[in-house]
């Protein structure tokens, strides 16, 4: 695919910086779209060049490589994402962009099958870097989506897991309202 693990990883980590910086102030759920935004932002500074573009196509920003007819979104991914031995699905329901963009990805995966009209590789082929962090823990996989039901991507092949949760120190979590953001000591002298 032309993408390097270190290079994802190294994204990934970015993304999640960015998104421990986000304190209980901010807007409900804005930890998950700085994840998402700063993961496309680090994909583009990290890929970006000769065979790698920016790609924000139907309003999902990512990347893709015209040559190989691959994109690469980022998503936010529930608590199985990484996880070999259960399915990750997305963490909020997605609509008819990604719908359309998982029958693109119904190729001929099972041996004596063809791929459909509709697959032809006059369309980009859509892979997910989904993440899910939380709990102290940062899991990441690159999956390409089979099957999308009721806003939910629902089957993955083939699932390249990156992350699984036991590899890094996350970041940060959030903190509590009522907890100052960071602690500053300031003498006072009195004349």
């Amino acid at each position: 695919m032309e993408l390097d693990r270190e290079g994802l990883i190294e994204a990934i980590m970015y993304a999640d910086g960015e998104r421990a910086l986000c304190t209980a102030n901010d807007p409900k759920g804005f930890e998950l779209i700085t994840m998402n935004a700063r993961l496309a932002r680090a994909l583009r500074d990290r890929f970006v060049g000769d065979r790698w573009e920016v790609d924000e196509s139907d309003n999902q920003p990512g990347i893709r490589n015209p040559h190989l007819k691959v994109r690469v979104i980022p998503c936010n991914f529930d608590e199985n994402a990484g996880n070999r031995l259960a399915d990750p699905s997305n963490l909020r329901d997605k609509g008819s962009a990604s719908r359309s963009k998982t029958q693109c990805n119904k190729t001929a995966w099972l041996p004596g099958f063809e791929p459909s009209p509709e697959t032809e590789k006059t369309e980009y082929e859509t892979y997910v870097l989904g993440t899910y962090a939380a709990g102290g823990e940062l899991r990441a996989e690159l999956s390409k989506p089979q099957n999308f039901a009721a806003g939910k991507y629902t089957r993955f092949l083939p699932r390249i897991i990156l992350l699984d949760g036991s590899e890094h120190e996350p970041m940060g979590a959030k903190a509590p309202r009522e907890a100052p953001t960071e602690v500053i000591d300031i003498a006072v002298k009195r004349k």
